[in-house]
């Protein structure tokens, strides 16, 4: 049996996806940099809040307690008030938002591979064993680039692996 196929449209080998699927798609695309560009802005805006006074920088120094330890000497300090969240903490989610909105703007792009993870996620290892050790206190730029590594990694290794299983 012959398909009867326009002459200037070649056949589709993959059926185009339901308007559902697509739409789901665009949602994760774009919700996952918005809810990590949420979660990390407001984490830093603690001390913009206390310098305007605003009674919302504790509420938020709290809700962000259950998530980062917040010691004061490993946390970064803008008028006398602390971020949210440890600069550790700092670099991953400053990472997480900006690795997921560079995938998001690449359309889901490629992901990395195992070597290159390992690659970027090993700094924050070493950094958190020498912490844990003792042996040498590294400074909090230091620990913030370390986060920001590991978050870009495990982005750039994940989001585009879970944006190809979505478009599934």
């Amino acid at each position: 049996m012959k398909r009867s196929v326009p002459a200037l449209q070649a056949p589709s080998p993959i059926p185009e996806a339901p308007v559902a699927v697509r739409t789901g798609y665009r949602i994760l695309l774009w919700g996952v940099p918005l809810l990590a560009g949420v979660y990390f802005l407001t984490g830093m805006s603690p001390p913009l809040l206390t310098r305007y006074g605003q009674s919302q920088a504790e509420w938020v120094l709290n809700l962000y307690s259950h998530f980062c330890h917040q010691i004061l000497e490993r946390s970064f300090v803008t008028d006398g008030t602390s971020l949210g969240f440890c600069s550790r903490c700092t670099g991953f989610y400053g990472g997480l938002f900006w690795g997921s909105l560079t995938v998001a703007r690449s359309g889901g792009g490629r992901s990395l591979g195992l070597i290159s993870l390992g690659l970027l996620v090993a700094p924050a290892l070493i950094d958190f064993w020498f912490d844990l050790s003792s042996l040498v206190w590294g400074s909090n730029v230091l620990r913030c680039l370390s986060g920001l590594l590991a978050a870009i990694g495990i982005v750039w290794f994940a989001f585009p692996r879970l944006l190809w299983a979505a478009r599934r």
